[in-house]
């Protein structure tokens, strides 16, 4: 009987911790490169959608980001806003017809963050592109 309630106990408290991380934020456990990458889909999102809720919600994203990646911040913002541009003022006016009057701006920024482009940026700008965290701990020695 008590290796039962213990038994119980233990599959409650396991059942309470698997649902506690699946409410977590995941990012943290994501390389530096992809949360560039993630951040700068959220750039996109922001201007895309400026003025709207989740206009709103893609900048603060954005801006949480600078917690959990390691990156050239001045040279990697400065780039990561020039491809945002580059990719919304792209002309997707009839990329399938019936959709002439869509705009497409979610399918542009998807677009950029699987772009060459932007893969390009990571080489440049994230120095610990496989680094999970914030910084990389400096070596002894230097």
């Amino acid at each position: 009987m008590m290796m039962h309630r213990i038994l119980v106990v233990a599959v409650l408290y396991s059942s309470v911790a698997v649902a506690s991380a699946a409410d977590s934020i995941m990012a943290i456990h994501r390389t530096n490169a992809d949360n560039y990458k993630d951040r700068a889909l959220a750039a996109c999102l922001a201007v895309a959608y400026q003025g709207s809720q989740a206009g709103e919600d893609a900048d603060i994203t954005k801006s949480v980001f600078l917690e959990w990646t390691y990156y050239d911040e001045d040279k990697g913002n400065q780039a990561t806003d020039q491809l945002v541009e580059k990719y919304l003022s792209r002309n997707y006016s009839t990329p399938v017809e019936g959709y002439a009057k869509a705009e497409f701006r979610l399918l542009k920024c998807l677009d950029m963050y699987h772009s060459q482009d932007l893969n390009e940026q990571v080489r440049k700008y994230v120095p610990h592109p496989n680094w999970i965290g914030d910084k990389p701990l400096e070596q002894k020695g230097k």
